[in-house]
């Protein structure tokens, strides 16, 4: 991970985390900005964006100002690989380190109360 996108990352968690963000509007609304932050730093116009991701420059456009905040998953994907951001998704939501079934299985050999024998 680069610098940038590791600070990019902090700040995000920290504001989330921090109450900044408290509706889905104002999450959505700082993805956009984002992606046009990314989108300018690696000087892509919006017209190249929408060439080489298949979404539409309007979309786009609707999207970095606000506008639209009904971006399809795809769309959101597709615009992520432009900018080289779409294996951060995974640190979106990191596979489990063991299945919720496996862990309810092991639970059930984990005592719930510890019996002392009296001597």
């Amino acid at each position: 991970m680069d610098i940038i996108s590791y600070i990019c990352v902090r700040l995000v968690m920290y504001d989330y985390m921090n109450g900044e963000f408290t509706t889905n509007q104002e999450i959505i609304l700082m993805l956009s900005k984002r992606i046009k932050e990314y989108r300018l730093a690696a000087r892509i116009s919006q017209k190249e964006m929408a060439e080489k991701s298949g979404v539409g420059m309007a979309t786009i456009s609707h999207f970095e100002q606000g506008v639209n905040r009904n971006l399809t998953l795809n769309n959101l994907i597709s615009l992520l690989r432009v900018i080289g951001m779409e294996l951060r998704l995974n640190d979106l939501l990191p596979e489990l380190p063991m299945p919720p079934i496996a862990l309810k299985q092991i639970n059930k050999y984990i005592p719930k109360h510890v019996r002392r024998k009296k001597q």
